[in-house]
């Protein structure tokens, strides 16, 4: 690695040279001595940096049996002719210089340097403290700016170096960070870029070739943003984009203007007509010049370009007013403009117009006034006239990216506000309501998992559109990103109809959606708030829809709920809740209880099923529905999972160590816990640990852990198998297991949900129930029937000959001591 040392102006930088064996080495008398020093005059480099300066290089030398010259040089210049410089530029340039040297010396001496990397050549705090300074970039977090600047290219340039060619594709955006960057098309010059400033985003945005050259003037260094970076940073960030476009703006009239005094018009010439010389000069610098009469407005001359543009031969010009080509100009404010000038009170008038061709067609065009003064002396008007149409389309572009979704063509957060705020208001000022519908696809994520992202964008926008055909056209449907959707309904006069169109929002997602070769059917959750009812501003509003629309998703999804100020209490509750479970496993707060399983023909324990309980200090007895999803949600779940498992097991080993029965114990697994790649490995250890058989754990797992990857599940189960553990179904019949897949699944136990238990008179539960025992024996399963309280219960079952039960008839879920004292005991039920 070379590293330079700056000593009073001296570089320093070791070398390795190797050289050809003897009687081949080249004639080389400055290196043929162990010491030797030479000197270079008049050094010119390339880059500028160092210009009419001597540099004295001293090297000094050992050569080695393995001809080999090691050593160092010293490289000696004036530091006040690199000021602005630091040390790696400068060892750059020379020992780029030094290289060239060796080589043209001799082929055999090769420096063997490596030449610093060029994201060194500026620190990374002055870097930040360049991005600070830009404007498009004054929207971002500091964090943020670090990690553009740390991933971004960059990118130094020797002067004269070209950026990109007119034509070339526009795959990114520049930003100046030293030095001065030409912008020319042809052999015009049109602007330069300073450090600060950034170009060629109009191609990358609109993905079309480069409309103008860039390259670099001195010597320069860029950061390079690509289309992949300004997706991710610029795309997102409304006020970054509209600035872009305002710089965007600036720029064009900073060129225009230029080019427009770039030269001046001639008032007196005694070689002919000065005007035609001044529309002959402009010919070469501008597209569209013409020259028009102050009070009638008609064309006097018009250069090439504008003949071009319009359409119009010279004569058909002559024979139009300014108003014919811009009728959109109000006559009285073109007078007041030409007034004026001719009265020297502005010495150039600007504006925007529509400019009309001689087809038909028309484009928007800036338009700059310029007093000039014909053969006569008579004044007569210079119009300048630019076309703005690639301007005005990268403007809509632009909004379009800062207030439209790019998959959908829905509004996007950045616009909903805006609506939002103006509803709002007028509803305050009409006595009216506004409603917010939040929108959330139920079980959307399966189908990205299972058909892939482009499936999933797909039914993205065949869901908008037919969400859109519900609303009225004053209703705005925005997507907040993934699968939420806001809609607004504004200058309601009663809520009726807030439900009213959920209904037809879920009505309309009915229907199958056709995606490739797939039918799909979705539903969604809708979560409905209500101004002023629910809250008066726009924060409150959408924090009380979102909650209503978790509440229509713990309903049973695909339904609306309307926001109350009970959802307020229980996302209260559930704040607690999730603060406290973060410390209840180190205060030690959870407890095991077991519930027996009953052998329905014996009447003896065959088992049991541990069961987490919660007693907190802060908000007492919390039941498992309310703790276990919001462990689920936040992964606690695996931490609270494992110290089940390992205290289940324990507890085994205790009993076992007692002399009391050895009968299995069954833990419930969550979906998260299933799908952790270290699961196998884990109950592996545990069961090592607590030295118990693994024939005597049994693991529960629900239908849906099953279906959300069965290929894994697969995977997962037979490896439990393999190591004796027992598995079982917990709540069959609920979900939507494949028959296919469950023939080829290791499963020891069906468990019968209790909700075809309760209700076993039913003559549908009474079948499902009968099926489900008809299943499990035909695949070698036994099966095991939850919530069992009557002994009608028990009856139907034993008739079924279902194998086990477990439930409120037999024992409700018990401390450890009273599970010890059941085995003890013996007891039969």
């Amino acid at each position: 690695m070379l590293l330079p040392l700056t000593l009073a102006g001296t570089l320093c930088f070791s070398y390795v040279l190797r050289i050809l064996p003897p009687g081949q080495a080249p004639h080389s008398p400055s290196l043929a001595s162990p010491k030797s020093s030479f000197q270079i005059t008049a050094l010119r480099n390339p880059s500028r940096i160092i210009s009419s300066e001597t540099l004295t290089i001293h090297i000094h030398t050992h050569q080695t049996a393995n001809s080999l010259i090691l050593g160092h040089f010293h490289l000696l210049y004036y530091p006040y002719t690199l000021k602005g410089y630091n040390d790696w530029q400068i060892g750059y340039y020379l020992l780029d210089y030094m290289n060239q040297w060796f080589i043209s010396t001799s082929a055999a001496f090769k420096p063997n340097i490596k030449m610093p990397d060029s994201s060194s050549f500026i620190s990374s705090e002055k870097k930040n403290e360049i991005l600070k300074t830009i404007d498009v970039l004054s929207f971002f977090h500091e964090s943020t700016l670090e990690r553009l600047a740390q991933e971004s290219k960059e990118i130094p340039l020797k002067p004269e170096t070209v950026v990109f060619n007119e034509g070339d594709p526009g795959s990114a955006m520049y930003i100046v960070l030293e030095g001065e960057i030409l912008i020319y098309q042809g052999d015009k010059s049109l602007t330069s870029m300073m450090p600060g400033m950034f170009f060629g985003e109009m191609s990358l945005i609109e993905s079309r070739p480069r409309t103008a050259g860039a390259r670099a003037l001195v010597p320069s260094v860029l950061l390079e943003i690509s289309e992949t970076q300004f997706q991710e940073y610029f795309a997102t960030q409304p006020r970054a984009l509209m600035a872009i476009m305002k710089t965007l703006s600036a720029r064009s009239r900073k060129i225009s203007t230029g080019l427009a005094s770039s030269t001046a018009p001639k008032t007196e010439s005694n070689d002919g007509d000065p005007l035609q010389h001044t529309i002959s000069s402009l010919d070469e610098y501008y597209r569209e010049v013409l020259v028009f009469h102050p009070q009638t407005f008609q064309f006097i001359k018009a250069n090439s370009l504008a003949c071009v543009d319009t359409g119009f031969t010279p004569e058909e010009i002559k024979q139009k007013t300014f108003i014919e080509l811009a009728p959109n100009l109000d006559l009285k404010k073109l007078s007041r403009m030409c007034d004026s000038l001719i009265n020297k009170i502005r010495p150039m008038v600007s504006f925007e117009t529509t400019f009309n061709r001689k087809d038909g067609s028309s484009y928007p065009a800036e338009c700059k006034l310029q007093l000039v003064q014909s053969k006569d002396s008579q004044p007569e008007i210079l119009v300048w006239v630019q076309d703005l149409t690639e301007r005005k389309q990268m403007e809509n572009t632009i909004r379009e990216m800062a207030y439209y979704d790019s998959l959908t063509g829905l509004p996007n957060r950045n616009l909903l506000n805006d609506r939002l705020a103006v509803a709002l208001a007028n509803a305050s000022r009409n006595n009216q309501m506004v409603a917010i519908l939040f929108l959330d696809l139920d079980h959307f994520k399966t189908i990205n998992d299972s058909l892939g992202h482009e499936a999933g964008d797909q039914l993205l926008q065949q869901v908008s559109l037919r969400m859109k055909d519900v609303l009225r056209k004053q209703d705005t449907i925005a997507r907040m990103g993934g699968d939420e959707f806001i809609i607004l309904i504004p200058g309601l006069t009663n809520s009726d109809h807030t439900a009213t169109l959920a209904a037809k929002i879920l009505d309309s997602l009915a229907p199958a959606f056709k995606i490739g070769d797939n039918e799909l059917y979705i539903g969604c959750s809708i979560g409905i708030s209500i101004f002023p009812d629910d809250g008066m501003e726009i924060k409150t509003l959408l924090k009380n829809s979102d909650l209503a629309m978790y509440q229509a998703k713990e309903k049973g999804r695909n339904t609306f709920q309307l926001y109350t100020p009970s959802m307020n209490f229980k996302a209260m509750e559930r704040l607690a809740v999730e603060k406290n479970l973060r410390k209840a496993l180190d205060r030690e707060e959870f407890e095991l209880y077991y519930q027996p399983k009953i052998n329905l023909k014996s009447g003896q324990i065959a088992g049991m099923e541990a069961l987490v309980r919660w007693d907190s200090p802060e908000l007492g007895l919390v039941m498992p529905n309310q703790f276990i999803p919001i462990a689920e949600e936040t992964r606690l779940v695996i931490q609270l999972g494992h110290w089940v498992l390992v205290t289940a097991c324990r507890q085994a080993k205790i009993w076992q160590e007692a002399g009391l029965p050895q009968i299995p114990i069954s833990v419930n697994l969550s979906v998260v816990q299933f799908t952790h790649p270290n699961l196998a490995s884990e109950i592996s250890k545990v069961l090592k640990q607590t030295k118990i058989p693994p024939h005597q754990l049994e693991l529960e797992i629900t239908e849906s852990v099953l279906m959300q990857d069965t290929t894994l599940a697969v995977s997962i189960l037979k490896k439990l198998s393999e190591m004796g553990i027992k598995i079982s179904i917990d709540d069959f019949g609920t979900g939507f297991s494949s028959l296919n897949y469950l023939k080829n699944l290791p499963l020891d136990y069906l468990k019968i949900d209790q909700t075809f238990i309760k209700d076993f008179s039913l003559r549908a539960n009474s079948a499902i129930t009968k099926a489900i025992v008809t299943l499990a024996q035909s695949l070698d399963m036994k099966t095991i029937a939850e919530g069992v309280e009557t002994e009608e219960q028990r009856k139907f079952l034993m008739e079924l000959n279902c194998d086990e039960a477990q439930g409120y008839l037999f024992s409700k879920p018990i401390p450890r001591d009273e599970m010890g004292e059941l085995l003890r005991t013996g007891k039969k039920f």
